[in-house]
């Protein structure tokens, strides 16, 4: 099966099965009956202490840990970014970031703005260390629009921080970047195995779950869970993407940047 965390359809009935199995059927009507106690979404000690003397907070994650493993295969996740050519993605795949590649890129953009002088020493003086030659994509895409638009406003954060490193760089010297490329979020369909820091997530769909039984709600919750990838994204493994066309930017107080007019809501 594939996960696809947005849509609790594709992982309800995991997480149901294995609670009814560890805790007994009639959790849910525990868990409704106590919903003042199940306050927050992304937290999972309020539900599982209801069943404290029948399986602590370990054990029930530790078995939907184990449920996880067994029913999926494969996971949707997301990458942001800004493409001068969306079909390169489905002819190379995503590629992790090559510094080499990216500061070529960044003295194309920056020639008319900056020195080379000036270029060589905002790449001498952001570090690359966890930034060179990983991927990261995301189980949830809606924190792309909502809180983390700079990924696809400006691009990847190393072009960011190479152009806020500039001498004399202004918080609208960034503002050149959006001349370059299309907001663009991809999906991917990569293998499970590839989701690290299971007992995280785990605790994620626990809670989450708890929550939606507890207050009859559908809809679930933002989780912010990245997965890093130190390889190549092939092109089978892009099943498709979109552009955004507003987007909240985190560096302008969240205003609304709207792509197809390149200006300010």
């Amino acid at each position: 099966m594939i996960l696809d965390y947005k849509n609790a359809e594709t992982w309800d009935s995991v997480i149901s099965a294995k609670l009814t199995e560890v805790l007994g059927s009639s959790y849910p009507e525990r868990i409704k009956e106590n919903s003042e106690k199940i306050l927050y979404r992304d937290c999972d000690w309020e539900g599982c202490d209801l069943f404290i003397k029948t399986a602590s907070r370990e054990l029930i994650r530790a078995s939907i840990v184990d449920a996880l493993k067994i029913s999926f295969k494969e996971v949707l996740a997301y990458h942001a970014c800004r493409p001068t050519r969306i079909d390169d993605y489905y002819e190379k795949g995503i590629m992790p970031l090559s510094p080499e590649s990216a500061q070529k890129q960044f003295r194309e953009y920056f020639s008319s703005h900056a020195s080379e002088e000036e270029i060589k020493q905002a790449i001498k003086s952001v570090r690359l260390d966890t930034r060179d030659y990983v991927t990261h994509v995301v189980l949830d895409d809606r924190g792309f629009i909502d809180t983390c638009g700079h990924y696809l406003i400006y691009g990847g954060e190393y072009q960011n921080c190479l152009t806020i490193n500039l001498p004399g760089a202004s918080e609208h010297t960034r503002d050149i970047l959006k001349q370059f490329g299309k907001a663009t979020v991809f999906i991917c369909c990569l293998s499970f195995a590839l989701v690290a820091e299971l007992e995280c997530l785990a605790s994620s769909m626990i809670a989450d779950h708890f929550f939606r039984l507890a207050h009859k709600r559908e809809s679930v919750w933002d989780i912010d869970y990245t997965i890093t990838i130190e390889d190549t994204i092939p092109p089978e493994a892009i099943v498709g993407h979109y552009c955004p066309e507003k987007i909240k930017d985190p560096y302008k107080n969240n205003a609304i940047w709207n792509e197809i007019s390149m200006n300010y809501e």
